[in-house]
Parts: structure tokens; C-alpha cells; sequence
């Protein structure tokens, strides 16, 4: 990269395609936030997006802890642990964690403008007790660095040291600038990110501050909805794409961010839906335990409910069992194949009195009345799960 005709300009085709992908994008911000939610699915749903940034964006760099591990360290963030005795993945995890804490109090929608003094800050707290020996926390680098491989697109190398703190300052300008202004939110942060990991102004800790940045800038433009999170996890998940196609982007002059935008506004959308699919398996869910409890209270003869207690309970029992592991899933439901489900403990124990001849009567009656699917796969057998129709058949 030639910085002596450095520019902050950048272009990006494919405007109507993009339009759609943002037509998208607000339609389930909206969607999420027209609800009202209980405040134990808000607290669980950006304790979620918390851990999947925090990984995500560590990881990127190499960082080896499970989700599980880092959900661990950001429950104790309010603790006080001795720095002797955490390892040097666990710190890492534990900075993000706090400048996370950092972003969501100092942006929130309309406040002052990005400054120069909060990506310092951003960079602080991502890297303070950094064992890094050419990276002081808060403070610009004073050396040369290339990034990047041939097998990704090429290396990149960074603004001279010499010129950081003068592009920094334009970079700051540029991103409060009427150009940037008039771009959406979500493409906003994209180019904020790009221009910041492309100057590399730090020893250490570019991307995870770039990427913080990009999700400092939703927060303000107000696209974090119902909590903390950002691309991290999605750009993690796609890490080699992500890289290839930042290395890319600086080839042509300006600056063609087509397709690294494009690759950002997708995953962005993708994020936003499963925000709302949280959401509407968690209503599913919460609708069809009270479906079940009408259709128990309900009489359609002299000694006959809808449902009786050994069905009410199998159908609780199932509708437990067949929670996503996924929160964020498409499907709102598992499905369990009819062996495993009879090879259950609690079925076992409730139809211990009756024949298996029985149980499968129960079953195809449920089916029947539109309270389970029933689907039968080649190579698994039958399969079953809740069928949410019934919420709106009772």
C-alpha cells in the first residue's frame, strides 16, 4: 500500500441489493423492538450476545477458550481476581468483557460523536496488563508492522509510525463526517472498522479494538438491539472470508468496500434473526405450556378433557426435552426419534402400567388433534416434536 497517497475515500457498488439487505435488516430491528420482553429473556439474551462477541473476537486472534470458559469469565467480571493467578487467555477475555461495560454506558443513540480519546480508551482496556513487549495500552505504536498472509489475500502493511498520529486525527473526521453521516448505521461501523484495522495503529490488539469500534458505532446509531453484540461471532465463524476480503478491499484506489460491506450487512442480518428467532421460540414455547393447560382444563364430555393428565404431561415433558440448543436457531423445536423417546425414564415410568400398543395409540391421537408432528426419515426412523399449530387450534 502506497501511504504517502493515502485517502480516506472508498466506494461500494451494488446499491440495490445492499437496499435490500438493510430493508431487512431494520424490518427485524423493528420486530424486536415493538416487544416488550420479560427481563429475564433480556438479561439471558445479551448475556448470549456478550459471550458470542467476547469469543468471537478473541478468538479471531487465536485466543483458545470455549464459550463456555469465557461465559465463566464474564460472570466474575465485577470481581476483583488476582491478576498472578489468571492466565493470559482468561486477562484477554476479561479486557473485552470490561470494554464492553465501557461502550454500553459511554454510547448510547444521539450522544457526542466518536473522539479520538474513546478509541485510546477502547485500546486501554482491550489491552492493559498486555505482556505484549511493543504495545503500551492507550497509546500509539512507534514501529512498523506488516499482518496478513498469501494464503488470505497477501500482507498488509500499516500506517508509518511516523503518520499515525496525523491519519488518526483524519480518520476521527472522517468517521463524524457528513460522507459517513449519510450512510446507514450498520454500513457506517463497517467502513469505521475496515479504515481503522487497515491503519493498524497499535502494537497489539487492532482488530479486537476495530471491531469494538464497529460495535460502539451500532450501539450509538442504535442497532444494538435488546443488548450487546456485533459481527465478532459471524466474522469469526467465517474468520478466512473475513480476512481475505479486508485484504482485498485495499487493493483498488479508492478503496472498493463492495463486497467486505456486502459480507458485513448479510452477517448483520443474519445476527438480527436470531434475535428474533430467540424471541419467537421463547413465545412459542411459553404459548404452548398455557395451550396445554387450556386444553387440560377443558371438558368435552361429562369425564372427558381435551387432553387427559398422562397426555398433558407427555406433551410437557416433550416440549422440554425438544428446547433448541441453539437459542438462535431457524427451528424453534428438536426433534426425538420414537426409540429414544420410549427409551425415556419418564415414559418408562409413566406408561410402566400399559402397553407399548398404548403409548403409540397416545401418539397418533396427538397427532391427530395437531399437538405433535409426526415424520418419518429413511434412515433414522419416525421422529417426533411439538407442533406450535396447536396455539392457534386451542
Amino acid at each position: 500500500m502506497d501511504w504517502n497517497a493515502f485517502e480516506f475515500s472508498y466506494g461500494h457498488r451494488g446499491m440495490a441489493a445492499l437496499s435490500a439487505q438493510l430493508i431487512q435488516i431494520d424490518g427485524y430491528r423493528e420486530a424486536a423492538l415493538n416487544l416488550v420482553l420479560p427481563p429475564m429473556w433480556r438479561e439471558q439474551l445479551d448475556g448470549l450476545n456478550r459471550v458470542r462477541a467476547v469469543h468471537g473476537t478473541t478468538a479471531l486472534e487465536g485466543n483458545p477458550l470455549s464459550e463456555e470458559e469465557v461465559s465463566e469469565q464474564i460472570d466474575q467480571l465485577t470481581m476483583q481476581p488476582d491478576a498472578s493467578e489468571m492466565s493470559r487467555e482468561q486477562a484477554q477475555i476479561r479486557n473485552v468483557g470490561l470494554a464492553q461495560d465501557w461502550i454500553k454506558e459511554r454510547f448510547t443513540p444521539d450522544q457526542r460523536p466518536v473522539t479520538y480519546e474513546d478509541v485510546m480508551r477502547m485500546h486501554a482496556l482491550v489491552t492493559q496488563g498486555s505482556d505484549e513487549t511493543k504495545n503500551v495500552p492507550g497509546e500509539l505504536r512507534q514501529h512498523s508492522v506488516v499482518v496478513g498472509t498469501e494464503a488470505l489475500g497477501g500482507v498488509h502493511r500499516g500506517a508509518p509510525a511516523n503518520v499515525l498520529a496525523e491519519l488518526m486525527g483524519g480518520f476521527i473526521v472522517f468517521i463524524n463526517g457528513r460522507r459517513m453521516a449519510e450512510e446507514h448505521p450498520v454500513v457506517r461501523a463497517l467502513v469505521a472498522h475496515f479504515f481503522l484495522v487497515t491503519l493498524h495503529p497499535f502494537g497489539d490488539g487492532n482488530g479486537r479494538v476495530s471491531r469494538l469500534l464497529e460495535a460502539a458505532m451500532l450501539y450509538r446509531g442504535g442497532y444494538n438491539v435488546l443488548g450487546f453484540y456485533g459481527l465478532s461471532n459471524y466474522f469469526y465463524r467465517n474468520g478466512d472470508e473475513y480476512k481475505l476480503l479486508l485484504q482485498q478491499s485495499r487493493r483498488k484506489k479508492p478503496f472498493d468496500l463492495t463486497d467486505f460491506v456486502s459480507f458485513g450487512v448479510r452477517g448483520f442480518a443474519a445476527e438480527l434473526k436470531g434475535i428474533n428467532n430467540f424471541i419467537k421460540t421463547k413465545l412459542n414455547r411459553l404459548v404452548y405450556r398455557d395451550t396445554l393447560v387450556r386444553a387440560f382444563n377443558q371438558h368435552v364430555g361429562p369425564r372427558r378433557r381435551i387432553l387427559n393428565q398422562r397426555e398433558y404431561r407427555l406433551l410437557d415433558f416433550l416440549l422440554r426435552e425438544t428446547e433448541p440448543t441453539d437459542p438462535f436457531s431457524d427451528e424453534p423445536s428438536l426433534s426425538i426419534r420414537f426409540d429414544e423417546l420410549l427409551a425415556e425414564p419418564y415414559v418408562e415410568s409413566a406408561y410402566r402400567n400399559v402397553t407399548q400398543r398404548t403409548f403409540r395409540r397416545e401418539l397418533v391421537r396427538l397427532h391427530e388433534m395437531g399437538f405433535i408432528k409426526v415424520t418419518r426419515d429413511a434412515d433414522e426412523g419416525v421422529r417426533i416434536e411439538v407442533d406450535f399449530g396447536a396455539i392457534g387450534r386451542y
